[in-house]
């Protein structure tokens, strides 16, 4: 804040699963910040996407004033995933790509539903990845 580093306090609540799978649905319309979230998501390994691919908007812009009262706008910034990949301009596809006319929705609790019937009744860990 205020270009000072700020000191998160401790989360007050641990998850009862502290890796949950967790399905994301995508389309073309999944553009700029949403795009930047589902980067955030990539690269973990119990994620998985669904539908179609996005936009393809995962830069950040920079506005430049110039001296006869036009604006530059550059592409100054590209995301990465936790695993180092850069993504920009490009569509980010899906794990899983559902058909247009297909339901991104139900293949997504489909797989959801699948982990959750192979999981070990012990650990709560599935037993098979699918």
């Amino acid at each position: 804040m205020d270009d000072e580093a700020m000191e998160l306090p401790p989360h007050p609540r641990q998850l009862s699963n502290p890796a949950p799978h967790i399905a994301i649905l995508t389309d073309a319309r999944t553009m700029s910040a949403a795009e930047a979230t589902l980067i955030a998501f990539l690269g973990m390994p119990n994620v998985r996407t669904f539908g179609a691919p996005t936009a393809g908007l995962a830069t950040g812009n920079e506005a430049i004033d110039l001296s006869d009262g036009a604006v530059l706008v550059l592409t100054a910034v590209r995301e990465a995933d936790r695993t180092g990949r850069l993504y920009g301009n490009e569509p980010i596809p899906p794990h899983q790509p559902v058909p247009p006319g297909e339901d991104a929705l139900a293949a997504a609790t489909n797989w959801l539903a699948a982990l959750a019937e192979h999981r070990s009744p012990a650990s709560g860990a599935p037993e098979t990845e699918l």
